[in-house]
């Protein structure tokens, strides 16, 4: 009696907290994923999920409770180190046991104290806004001033808090007006689809307001950019893969004033489905002019029409053995490109708008590259395409051994060693310089590749006020010394060709992100489709393809935070974008992702089931407790209100009728109850007693001033069930 006494006096619009608690630690893991340990991350993640859960549903004492979450934690503890080979059950003994959980054990009970600590702290709604406004603060100046993208994680606390301010309402609401509260409950889902819609027209009037420009300037970027003016930097022209003139990220035809600062654009460009994760290469440059590169000239004869399916010449032959890759691209419909994007090398065309006629596209063999031509096709770019691309498996071990003179003996590719005349000379000094230890002309790629990437840092807004030498790369390598895949792979294409290293510029795309990763984060890995690609105008990016001789061209990444997915002989080296600034995917993030979110391991199963288990169990309960059965509560929920005693007379009596009529006792439309007992009485004489009791009943309900007592419904059910037995004793014989 006791617990039944504690059950309906638990508060449970309090223990909702922990839900929005929840919420707000998860933004926090998020943001943490790159910086801890894979184990850990899921460590605290399911120390968090087995606090709410217990905090939420089981309405036992808190001291039962938090014993209860004392003995999971250390069992997930356990199972999370050995499904990490952190910790493997030896049998060394206590001591070791004990060794090997910390520092983890202090970050499970760690995390789950400041849940528990939160949930019991923060009760008032100056609480409530002091700390998730401190949350959301926080966030915001991690967004701004770190490489981290955390729009979600804003939107995530902004939705914790709001639901926690209505959870604290409706808390102070029941506990003023407890007559009112219970007369709110009558109406749920009027009550819930107010809810739903108030936080939806307040999410989308966020979602579609229009972006402008702050009307006065934040302090830090009028401090950093002081030197500059506003006007100054909206006047340079479009730059190369990153657009500058309107300020957005993108891809552009004009690569010849490269530089400047952007924002990212996160609209959606094209969807990929290929089974591999690819650059999506688009055009090539060759002609470094200081400030930029040349744009290629556009003689016919260097263009050759494509045959659908038919092998694309290569003007590079190569040794090296490739992987065939299959890939179809769907564009949005405003989209617009002079080229078609594949991964290297592409060498066929199957479709074109589901269709085989290639009209419009031309093959530009000494690039490698697609191109459309709109005029002679009338049609816009196409929606959709699909390509073959011959992607080069690059073996490293055999390219690091080989010297100029095997790679380079017979070379022909002049126009990819071009230095423009006063091209500053510390840039040459310096590439001989961090190259000096090596021989090989892979080893040398490999310093330079590796000095630009821990030595410089990644921003899309660079202090263009640094700048001083007229030359692009100078300027970036000894003044500027930050920017963004321009800079990068600009200054890796010329510190190359000073060695004598052939190197060309390329312009495309990252490989994107799978959809389901960037929008529901706590997706299944059955749900999500490995080989789908969602690419934005932040995608768009540039690198370098670097000539090895007989080993034709390979592609070498130069910006920070950006992993090119190579092929080697059996495995990829590294097919995730580590850090990315306008994607947030990876296979190492997903792997974390799968094992935490997943059902893939037997204890999460367990977990899962005894969780649902509970559940039901405590909905059984409050079905018994409440006197409802299953078809009381449906019945509830379609007349939206509380059903009295006499109406669950009826209804009993209803389900009574059905089965009686099952049996072959019909009742015309125009009888009575009544006139129809009387009738069944007839033709059954031995039902007399329980259709007469059953008849009695259900008068009193429908017609009788009488009260009906709130447990008079349960004599309908046992008549019913003796009806029944009734029956089938009358149709065996």
């Amino acid at each position: 009696m006791t617990n039944r006494k504690y059950f309906l006096k638990y508060d449970w619009l309090t223990s909702v907290s922990f839900l929005w608690i929840w919420i707000v630690a998860q933004q926090w893991l998020t943001y943490t994923e790159p910086f801890w340990f894979k184990e850990t991350t899921s460590l605290v993640g399911r120390t968090l999920i087995i606090v709410v859960l217990i905090e939420v549903l089981l309405p036992v004492k808190r001291i039962y409770r938090i014993l209860l979450e004392c003995g999971i934690i250390l069992l997930v503890l356990r199972y999370t180190l050995i499904e990490y080979d952190v910790y493997k059950p030896i049998g060394e003994g206590f001591d070791y046991y004990i060794s090997r959980f910390h520092p983890y054990i202090w970050f499970a009970f760690g995390a789950a104290l400041i849940c528990l600590f939160l949930a019991k702290f923060i009760m008032t709604q100056k609480r409530i806004l002091v700390f998730m406004g401190l949350n959301i603060v926080a966030i915001a100046i991690l967004d701004s001033f770190s490489s981290m993208i955390l729009w979600d994680e804003a939107a995530w606390m902004v939705l914790a808090m709001m639901g926690w301010l209505v959870s604290h309402h409706f808390q102070g609401f029941k506990r003023k007006y407890p007559e009112g509260w219970r007369n709110l409950l009558e109406y749920p889902f009027e009550m819930i689809a107010h809810i739903v819609l108030i936080f939806s027209v307040i999410f989308l009037l966020g979602v579609n307001m229009p972006k402008i420009s702050p009307i006065l300037q934040d302090p830090y970027s009028a401090w950093t950019g002081r030197n500059e003016s506003v006007g100054e930097r909206e006047k340079q022209p479009e730059v190369g893969v990153l657009d500058v003139q309107p300020s957005v990220s993108g891809y552009s035809v004009e690569d010849n004033e490269l530089g400047g600062a952007f924002e990212f654009d996160y609209s959606l460009v094209m969807t990929v489905h290929s089974p591999k994760r690819n650059y999506w290469r688009g055009e090539t440059r060759s002609i470094y002019s200081g400030t930029g590169w040349e744009n290629e000239s556009k003689e016919p004869n260097k263009f050759e029409d494509v045959v659908v399916e038919e092998e694309l010449k290569q003007a590079t032959e190569t040794m090296l053995q490739t992987e065939k890759v299959q890939q179809t691209m769907k564009f949005q419909d405003s989209n617009e490109f002079p080229v078609l994007f594949g991964a290297y090398a592409i060498t066929s065309v199957q479709t074109l708008d589901g269709e085989k006629d290639m009209r419009g596209i031309q093959w530009k063999d000494s690039q490698a590259e697609l191109h459309w031509n709109s005029e002679s096709n009338p049609s816009q770019y196409p929606e959709t395409y699909s390509i073959t691309s011959e992607v080069p498996i690059v073996p490293v071990e055999e390219l690091r051994k080989k010297s100029f003179e095997d790679l380079y003996g017979d070379s022909n590719e002049k126009d990819y060693l071009q230095i423009p005349d006063g091209f500053p000379k510390r840039v040459k000094e310096l590439a001989k310089d961090l190259t000096e230890s090596a021989v090989t002309p892979y080893e040398k790629i490999t310093l330079l590749q590796t000095y630009l990437q821990t030595n410089y840092e990644y921003t899309n807004t660079p202090n263009l006020s640094l700048k001083k030498s007229d030359d692009f790369v100078d300027s970036f390598l000894f003044e500027i010394r930050e920017g963004y895949c321009n800079y990068f792979s600009t200054s890796m294409a010329m510190m190359s060709r000073s060695l004598g290293i052939p190197a060309r510029w390329v312009k495309g795309y990252a490989p994107g992100s799978q959809p389901q990763m960037d929008e529901f984060r706590m997706m299944r890995p059955e749900q999500m489709d490995p080989d789908s690609y969602r690419v934005t105008n932040a995608d768009a990016h540039s690198w370098v393809e670097v000539y090895f001789g007989p080993y034709g061209w390979i592609p070498i990444e130069a910006t920070p935070g950006f992993t090119m997915p190579l092929y080697t002989g059996s495995e990829s080296v590294d097919e995730t974008e580590t850090d990315q600034l306008n994607s947030e995917e990876g296979d190492d993030k997903e792997g974390v992702n799968s094992t935490y979110w997943g059902l893939k391991s037997p204890w999460i199963k367990g977990g899962v089931i005894t969780v649902i288990t509970v559940l039901l169990l405590w909905l059984g309960y409050i079905g018994w407790r409440s006197g409802d059965s299953l078809h009381f509560l449906i019945r509830r929920l379609r007349m939206r209100k509380k059903l009295s005693p006499a109406e669950k007379v009826v209804i009993e009596t209803e389900r009574c009728l059905r089965y009686v009529h099952k049996q072959g006792m019909t009742r015309e439309k125009h009888e009575t109850l009544r006139e129809a007992v009387m009738k069944w009485q007839e033709s059954a004489p031995n039902l007399e007693p329980t259709l007469s009791a059953l008849l009695q009943i259900f008068e009193k309900a429908r017609y009788s001033p009488e009260t009906i007592a709130s447990d008079e419904w349960r004599v309908v059910q046992k008549v019913g069930e003796q009806l029944k037995v009734s029956l089938r004793a009358k149709n065996k014989r």
